[in-house]
């Protein structure tokens, strides 16, 4: 039995899908098994997971017939995973050699902690650094900050699996932001961190979302929020902080990035 099962979801995400891969198979940390959930891609996908299938027998490949959508690819793999752990990344983005490492030894040491990520540079479509985003590390912090932004990339996290059989898996009913709405239950009774170093590259590509989509992710984001207000997690008077999601819905894309990045958040 593997002591972590790292699971990632593609779906036409040929580009980058390579580099991905590669990061995770030069882990220093090697009890691992690798889940790769090809979504029914129509580009070259199927043949680079292949490839990389037939080198290392730690990859395990999980074809779906139909394009099913993240949420429910990322519970596909995770009924499947045996590790103890569950890590994730996204087709697109790059870990460094120790994140395994580090976040093994880490959950290992703190027990109370269900799930740990870590800070992340981010990079664009040619590999450039653009900044790096260092994320409150302590889990109190982190569960008041929790609901005014996510303070976690996705492509950081692992979670010990025990605690997704206790609160639940992803939430099929969010198409987008399923990775925030499942913080919200975990942090509501577990410890949560992040780790204070840069352990991924997250790949941000401007061109890359819709304005549509982009408004979708927001109303998810917000649902998430609302989810957890109204289940009592946090005082009333918390749902100030649905104002600035709902602000970010109806800016422009580009006008939202310019704010983003004027004010490094």
């Amino acid at each position: 039995m593997p002591k972590v099962s790292v699971i990632i979801s593609v779906y036409n995400g040929s580009k980058f899908l390579d580099q991905a891969i590669e990061s995770i198979l030069k882990q220093t940390f090697v009890d691992f098994e690798f889940l790769i959930v090809d979504d029914a891609s129509t580009d070259s996908c199927p043949e680079i997971i292949s490839t990389w299938a037939k080198k290392d027998s730690r990859i395990s490949v999980i074809k779906n017939n139909l394009n099913i959508g993240l949420t429910k690819s990322l519970n596909k793999g995770i009924e499947m995973a045996k590790g103890e752990y569950i890590a994730r990344i996204d087709a697109d983005d790059v870990c460094y050699p120790k994140r395994l490492e580090k976040q093994v030894a880490f959950l290992d040491a703190n027990k109370n902690c269900a799930l740990v990520g870590s800070w992340a540079e981010i990079i664009n479509d040619k590999n450039n650094i653009l900044r790096v985003v260092k994320y409150p590390t302590e889990s109190a912090k982190l569960k008041r900050d929790l609901i005014k932004y996510n303070p976690f990339f996705h492509s950081s996290i692992m979670i010990r699996k025990s605690t997704l059989t206790n609160v639940g898996m992803y939430d099929e009913n969010f198409r987008f932001a399923q990775d925030y709405e499942l913080y919200f239950r975990i942090a509501k009774k577990y410890d949560i961190a992040n780790l204070p170093e840069t352990l991924i590259k997250y790949r941000e590509i401007k061109d890359s979302i819709t304005s549509k989509k982009n408004r979708k992710q927001i109303s998810f984001v917000i649902k998430a929020k609302l989810k957890a207000l109204r289940e009592g997690q946090y005082p009333k008077w918390y749902y100030i902080y649905i104002i600035k999601s709902y602000f970010a819905w109806i800016l422009p894309v580009n006008l939202r990035r310019g704010i983003k990045t004027l004010f490094h958040f």
